[in-house]
């Protein structure tokens, strides 16, 4: 018999359809948030260079399927039963009362719900035999080997939710220091732009300098001085690089003339989509 057409099913109490509710509508909104706001989404700049870090792997398909869930446990009104067609599911659900307990704990959303940790304890025991029942169903369906490969993809997608959607902020200020996060930006920077200066030919500045001059250029950016954006610079390397170079260069023009050369402004102002060479 095909397992596959066979749905899983789970009965929720009202209490138990809020909480995982909860969950899945704040992962819901982090994702439309995170798309409407990004032109290339579900990427944090504060970890784009960090090394040793498993980021997880971002799955499309798999973001469908928990905000299709999503849509099912809101159909399901006061509670009822929960027909789902795989494990991830119930996985996911049970990802949504930890996000949502999280949430409540930390004073970002509170429940109202009366012992919140008895009763979510409950829950999650509930969703984990529900999950057990599913994957034998799977297993028995896919063999070992194609189930492991599922259980793996899913894996490195909850890794991916965990640090792109639904990191508290409250953590992130006290993991990642802002004097860090800068310097590491700054050196990454440099880096680009001496690569740029050199690409170009130019004399490149000594190192205290240029990462002085590339600091200077930030402010500028931070003020709104610039026809660039912060997220421009960190999430386009070419952009970045030309506009470092040029910022070097027009800053020993205006030396060597002894004030503004609007002139020499102009022809540095390449656009984002030429290669500087």
């Amino acid at each position: 018999m095909n397992t596959s057409s066979i749905p899983h099913v789970i009965r929720l109490s009202a209490r138990d359809r809020y909480l995982i509710l909860t969950g899945l509508s704040w992962i819901g909104a982090n994702s439309r948030l995170n798309r409407t706001e990004s032109q290339r989404p579900y990427i944090r700049p504060d970890i784009l260079w960090t090394q040793g870090v498993d980021k997880g792997v971002y799955d499309q398909v798999l973001l469908d399927r928990v905000l299709a869930l999503h849509a099912t446990v809101v159909s399901l009104k006061a509670g009822g039963r929960l027909r789902v067609a795989t494990s991830m599911e119930f996985s996911a659900c049970a990802l949504a009362v930890r996000v949502a307990v999280t949430r409540h704990r930390h004073g970002h959303q509170l429940l109202d719900i009366a012992l919140i940790d008895g009763v979510s304890a409950r829950l999650l025991r509930r969703l984990e035999s529900a999950r057990k029942r599913a994957k034998r169903a799977e297993v028995r369906r896919l063999g070992a080997g194609g189930y492991a490969e599922a259980a793996q993809a899913w894996r490195n997608f909850v890794t991916w939710l965990r640090i792109h959607l639904l990191d508290c902020r409250c953590k992130q200020k006290r993991r990642t220091p802002p004097v860090r996060y800068r310097r590491v930006l700054v050196t990454q920077f440099t880096e680009w732009a001496r690569a740029e200066l050199i690409d170009r030919k130019h004399k490149v500045p000594a190192e205290h300098e240029l990462r002085r001059l590339v600091r200077l250029c930030l402010r500028y950016v931070r003020r709104g001085r610039s026809r660039f954006s912060f997220w421009d610079l960190t999430h386009d390397k070419i952009t970045a690089s030309a506009h470092f170079a040029n910022f070097v260069i027009l800053h020993y023009e205006k030396l060597k003339n002894g004030g503004t050369t609007n002139k020499v402004r102009n022809k540095l102002d390449i656009p984002t989509s030429r290669v500087c060479g």
